[in-house]
């Protein structure tokens, strides 16, 4: 089977996964669809499975450049003023995800770096991108524990916030924002910032950043966007798809089930981890948000929920919360983990080898 057969039997495998959970509505279908068929099809058939590196990294870039246009002025602005509060919630936050990492080396025999990744409240894609630029993470593990998390979140975050005893709370109702009227041609701004979210990504991974492949669309997009006031433009629905399709294939290729040990142990601390994490969320939401930024439980909840910016934002609209408060929280968070996390961890690497080395 030469590789372009094998890379039709491979995109077929993908989509009848992604449109399958689609069908019945399992949460980031285009992501997890093809991430679960074309790891089962691959570990059960004698087929050959073939999808080429260079189109999950364009794809990585469109999604870092997506991430880069939820960073506005008037969101950096805002977050001046509220760091402090924003500070003290994300420590507490990464300190449970701490205790579950402890627990996960402690009780499942993970080397602790897997063991951290897996724990830290990012997004599926973020935290994958990460552990396989990181040599010597159990990709597969990270997986696991971010897929349980993903969809516990998107499950059970609706019903949340849907409570009765929630609803008498005063809801805020978010004002109409009128986008940046601009006068470049969209195939101009689509051009430069291709080009510019290329070139960010080849001079990130020379100087060695860890997920270099969306942290430097990232980067170049917030530079050229909030400090030189380039507009930004939005991608269509289904590109975006297409883009989780690719790197959900990727992911499902990557993933080896042998390599998950002691199952007992983690699927019960999978589960423990990400619902503290939701936990918490809502206790911070109940007893601190409101006496100091003065929000709704529903707003601070949303904004403290460990999810993605878009599915919070969606349920915050729907309950017309304080979506610009959600935004800000999100995006503070996301903030510390693409920028503080990857360093951080790729030093925790280098440290823990030397220590096994020296044992």
């Amino acid at each position: 089977m030469n590789n372009f057969v094998a890379l039709c039997l491979t995109a077929i495998v993908g989509l009848v996964g992604a449109f399958l959970f689609q069908l019945i509505h399992i949460p980031v279908p285009f992501l997890l669809g093809p991430m679960i068929s074309v790891l089962i099809f691959s570990q059960t058939t004698k087929w050959r499975f073939y999808w080429p590196k260079q189109i999950k990294s364009y794809s990585l870039m469109v999604i870092g450049y997506t991430l880069g246009t939820a960073f506005t002025i008037d969101i950096l602005k805002n977050m001046y003023t509220h760091i402090p509060m924003m500070a003290i919630v994300t420590i507490i936050t990464f300190s449970v995800s701490l205790l579950f990492a402890w627990l996960l080396s402690k009780f499942a025999k993970v080397d602790f770096p897997t063991s951290l990744l897996s724990s830290v409240p990012g997004g599926l894609t973020q935290m994958l991108v990460l552990a396989e630029d990181l040599k010597g993470i159990n990709v597969t593990i990270v997986t696991f524990f971010h897929t349980i998390r993903v969809m516990l979140i998107v499950v059970l975050i609706p019903f949340i916030v849907h409570i009765p005893a929630l609803q008498g709370t005063e809801n805020y109702m978010p004002t109409a924002t009128v986008g940046q009227a601009t006068t470049i041609p969209i195939w101009l701004l689509v051009l430069i910032y291709t080009i510019a979210c290329y070139i960010a990504f080849r001079l990130f991974k020379k100087w060695h950043f860890p997920a270099a492949t969306m942290l430097g669309p990232i980067v170049i997009t917030i530079i050229l966007s909030v400090f030189v006031g380039l507009p930004t433009f939005e991608l269509p629905n289904w590109f975006m798809a297409l883009c989780q399709f690719v790197v959900g294939t990727s992911i499902g290729l990557m993933l080896h089930p042998e390599h998950l040990t002691h199952k007992k142990v983690l699927m019960p601390l999978g589960l423990l981890s990400a619902l503290a994490l939701i936990a918490m969320a809502f206790v911070m939401s109940v007893w601190l948000l409101p006496s100091t930024e003065h929000t709704t439980i529903i707003t601070g909840f949303l904004s403290l929920a460990p999810g993605g910016i878009d599915q919070m934002g969606i349920v915050g609209h729907e309950m017309n919360a304080d979506t610009s408060m959600i935004t800000m929280y999100q995006v503070f968070r996301m903030l510390c983990i693409y920028f503080f996390v990857p360093p951080l961890m790729t030093l925790l690497v280098k440290k823990y080898r030397i220590a096994q080395k020296n044992v």
